[in-house]
């Protein structure tokens, strides 16, 4: 990558081999089965707001339009194109798109606001064919960037909210563990609110409870609300967390082996048997690694699963709605953001699902502004 005085120079790719890139890339996808789809480049505010929450709007560019309110320039294709097929009548479908998407990045980033993306999502009603659908998904953008110098990661968030799942602690707990785990200080700072400590029960409870109450007389003294929760809904807030600070915490044992578990890192073929040597947690964890490892043993068929890196938590930052199998693609050099990601998000079918469809689904992305010739 070249530097100039002014910092790091952002990828080119002339138009002509972008071109041609755009087009080995769609007949690769029509030759597995895909098909094309297009979305709108301005998506109404409301539907991606009603997922992602008022913080799309800092990454995403908005527009007033005096007849169809707030537009959002396309931050992603991935729920707009979910929401298209929601609208539609199929539940399996197999679809590649081509096009711009716009975010605002950090001055710094190397990233373009503007970026030309390919990609596709896979959507089946079956979930038992969920394993051979990351399979076929890993496959099909592991062909299309064969010709470049590319290291593959991978992960599964399912490893990790199957752990936590089987923690012995309360439901709400667990959920909201789990909501965070896409923001790491966030989700450690209440693994720590959660634990058991060193110092004894007694003091510790004393002193989340000396918070709360420093935060319930706070609350006292504001009389002006704004947004979506009412001073009662906060109230009611407190209560609970009081009460969940006072039972059911998580043992130091248990603390320790999600931490050791969010921390491992190895190869593809190696990681189902070194994960389940890390804890004799069964239940969905053991589940969880079963279908990892059924997983592995597919893609062992057709790579080298030993030269494929593995981390539990990898995209946990970044991959903000997938829930189970995530993969990434590097070139050899690592100056550049992965060239191409993608993962399960069957959460998000059923988050989004407003007629009560079971959809399974998986997608990738290709950044194709940052693709060179070989």
């Amino acid at each position: 990558m070249l530097k100039s005085k002014k910092g790091i120079l952002k990828p080119k790719l002339d138009s002509s081999n972008l071109g041609l890139e755009i087009g080995r890339i769609a007949t690769i996808f029509k030759k597995a089965g895909l098909k094309e789809i297009s979305v709108p480049s301005l998506l109404n505010s409301s539907d991606l707001v009603d997922f992602y929450g008022e913080d799309l709007k800092l990454r995403a560019y908005t527009t007033s339009d005096p007849v169809r309110g707030e537009q959002i320039l396309r931050p992603d294709f991935t729920v707009p194109i979910l929401l298209k097929h929601l609208r539609g009548n199929s539940h399996q479908a197999k679809y590649f798109y081509s096009g711009n998407v716009w975010r605002r990045q950090n001055f710094k980033s190397i990233i373009p606001n503007e970026q030309y993306q390919m990609g596709f999502e896979l959507f089946d009603s079956k979930k038992t064919k969920s394993i051979s659908s990351d399979v076929e998904a890993y496959l099909l953008i592991n062909k299309i960037l064969s010709k470049y110098k590319v290291n593959s990661v991978t992960g599964d968030v399912q490893v990790l909210t199957s752990a936590i799942n089987d923690l012995d602690i309360s439901d709400y707990k667990k959920t909201s563990l789990k909501r965070h785990l896409w923001r790491p200080k966030r989700f450690m700072r209440l693994l720590e609110l959660y634990s058991k400590q060193k110092i004894s029960g007694r003091n510790n409870n004393l002193f989340k409870s000396a918070n709360l109450l420093l935060w319930k007389e706070k609350l006292r003294g504001i009389e002006s609300f704004y947004g979506v929760r009412t001073k009662t809904d906060i109230k009611e807030r407190i209560e609970i967390l009081e009460e969940e600070l006072s039972q059911n915490l998580i043992a130091n044992s248990e603390k320790s082996f999600l931490l050791k578990l969010m921390r491992f890192q190895s190869s593809l073929r190696q990681a189902p048997k070194s994960m389940l040597s890390l804890s004799r947690v069964g239940g969905t964890f053991r589940k969880a690694i079963e279908n990892f490892e059924h997983r592995v043993e597919l893609l062992s068929e057709h790579i080298d699963t030993k030269t494929v890196k593995f981390q539990v938590i990898y995209g946990l930052t970044t991959l903000e709605y997938y829930d189970g199998f995530v993969f990434g693609f590097q070139f050899d050099h690592g100056k550049y953001p992965p060239i191409a990601q993608g993962g399960r998000y069957d959460s998000l079918c059923s988050t989004l699902s407003k007629k009560g469809k079971s959809i399974c689904a998986i997608g990738s992305m290709l950044r194709m502004d940052f693709l060179r010739k070989t």
